[in-house]
């Protein structure tokens, strides 16, 4: 017997009922998937676009905006980070990272522009870095002093060594808190040689070079005593500069300077019997130093927060360091290993000790970054 639910287009009423419900949900999910491609589409396009095109001339954009820590009055004490790794370029996990020279230079460069900026408070939480880095930092402190005629002291926290305290030597007066560990005056050039790895796997370097010495430092031959010569007398002239730099910013004499330069660190209290620093506190005794230094009572302690735009927000990168060994390209953050051969001033210990950085720690062989890895 024919069931009189059945119909000629095959099916039940009911199997049609359902066909049409999931048809309308069907293109209901699609208009909704489409429109929302449609919308990533413009919304990113039009950043994108206004990134590429603005008509705003970004030189005239103000990149930090002034914050009061506390205090009040018309005259101001500007206080400038200089925090983390010292490097000149960017880190590929921040583009903006506090401490390296071009964010500090912009900020110092903002305080010079504020005619009631009476003095510069430098806040130093870094084990060192880069040596041209931190030289361009002292020397833009140096210049600074000479053409405002304004006084600058630096307090040390956690650690102020190695490329820390060159750029520390340059202000006027150094604070460090009683836990502050400083000092490692030195340069370091970190070197590995993998040669005889490579030689128990049968591998063999046949790089063709200009001169004898061309391959100087490569991690894939062992060192001519010639080669090592010529490296110490590097690091000898570098450490040189260093050193004169300390003599000339703590008017202790150079040979002095010398015997307690052997790169080893010191505590606060060792610090301040060498003279390399003038006194133990906290930061309320920076700033109070400060005011009393530049000559006023009551004055407004700023800082300055890097303002984030749409050009930041589309050029943040998240490099991944490559596991390229030797010869990975050019020296940028993709070369895991492009800084084993960076003269250096960096206390290259300062992770090992603890965490001194709330949580932060160096990564010496993995582009000098500085990954955060607590809250």
């Amino acid at each position: 017997m024919d069931n009189p639910e059945v119909r000629k287009g095959g099916g039940t009423a009911g199997d049609r009922g359902r066909g049409y419900g999931y048809w309308v949900l069907a293109s209901v999910a699609f208009f909704f998937f489409l429109s929302t491609i449609i919308l990533a589409t413009v919304l990113f396009g039009g950043l994108a676009f206004m990134s590429a095109f603005s008509l705003e001339d970004e030189s005239l954009k103000d990149a930090y905006v002034e914050e009061t820590v506390e205090g009040s009055g018309e005259k101001k004490i500007a206080v400038i980070p200089i925090e983390g790794i010292i490097r000149s370029g960017p880190s590929a996990f921040v583009p903006d990272e506090a401490g390296l020279a071009e964010s500090f230079k912009k900020r110092l460069e903002k305080a010079g522009g504020d005619a009631h900026v009476e003095a510069i408070l430098l806040r130093i939480d870094s084990p060192g870095g880069g040596i041209t880095a931190s030289d361009v930092i002292y020397n833009e402190l140096i210049k600074y002093k000479e053409e405002k005629k304004k006084k600058v002291v630096a307090c040390l926290e956690d650690v102020a060594a190695s490329g820390a305290y060159y750029i520390a030597v340059a202000s006027d007066k150094i604070v460090a808190h009683p836990t502050t560990v400083t000092g490692s005056i030195g340069v370091i050039l970190p070197l590995i040689n993998v040669s005889e790895l490579i030689k128990r796997y049968g591998i063999e370097d046949k790089s063709i070079t200009s001169g004898p010495f061309k391959e100087i430092g490569s991690p894939l031959k062992p060192m001519s005593p010639e080669e090592e010569a010529v490296l110490k007398g590097i690091v000898e002239e570098m450490y040189t500069r260093f050193i004169t730099v300390v003599s000339k910013g703590r008017n202790i004499q150079l040979e002095d300077v010398r015997r307690l330069a052997d790169g080893r660190i010191y505590t606060a209290q060792q610090a301040q019997a060498l003279g390399l620093i003038d006194q133990t506190g906290y930061l309320s005794d920076a700033i109070k130093l400060t005011k009393e230094l530049a000559g006023i009572k009551e004055a407004k302690v700023v800082r300055y927060k890097k303002k984030w735009g749409i050009k930041d927000l589309l050029s943040f990168k998240t490099n991944v360091p490559s596991i390229t060994l030797i010869g990975g390209g050019p020296a940028n953050d993709n070369n895991a290993f492009h800084d084993v051969s960076r003269l250096m001033y960096l206390w290259p210990g300062f992770h090992a000790a603890g965490g001194p950085l709330n949580n932060y720690f160096y990564a010496p062989f993995g582009g000098g970054h500085l990954l955060k890895t607590g809250n």
